[in-house]
């Protein structure tokens, strides 16, 4: 009966580092090692002390306990806040679309923020982050659209 509670032990025990683990100290540290090997070495007793059914309902409990535990901390509010969720929100400012900056080629705007050599222009009334051939554009010249390389959108100072 007491060996029974040192597996029993060891598996919850173990259970309860990997949860310390993710909730208080996230990373890999030591709870969480730990954890993992006292949930291992309470099923490697259970197969060698007890009962072959015993031992597979054991492993069987720990894996449902498992797979419950994932479920559970995955919809929790503290599991939300530590990973990055997008936002489904439009997002204004930047466009990103090739086929868009492609149309670009040729057309004249005005630099928003001063390009040294990389800065953002106000092209058609949208921002668009671009960057000049090399030298630095002050902030309000006018600018015209050389190049579009993929995302990359090359412009050069031009006199109005």
């Amino acid at each position: 009966m007491t060996f029974d509670l040192l597996i029993g032990g060891l598996i919850i025990i173990g259970f309860i580092l990997i949860l310390i683990e993710i909730f208080l100290v996230p990373g890999f540290n030591i709870f969480g090692v730990f954890g993992f090997i006292m949930v291992v070495l309470g099923i490697i007793l259970a197969y060698s002390r007890l009962d072959f059914r015993v031992a597979n309902f054991i492993l069987v409990a720990s894996i449902i306990a498992s797979l419950v535990l994932v479920r559970v901390i995955v919809k929790s509010k503290t599991w939300r806040r530590m990973i990055l969720e997008e936002k489904q929100e439009k997002i204004h400012g930047f466009h990103a679309s090739t086929d868009q900056l492609q149309n670009l080629i040729g057309k004249t705007g005005i630099a928003y923020t001063p390009l040294r050599p990389a800065g953002i222009a106000v092209i058609d009334d949208q921002k668009v982050d671009v960057m000049t051939e090399g030298g630095f554009i002050e902030k309000d010249h006018a600018i015209q659209v050389i190049l579009v390389e993929g995302n990359r959108v090359v412009v050069k100072e031009i006199n109005v």
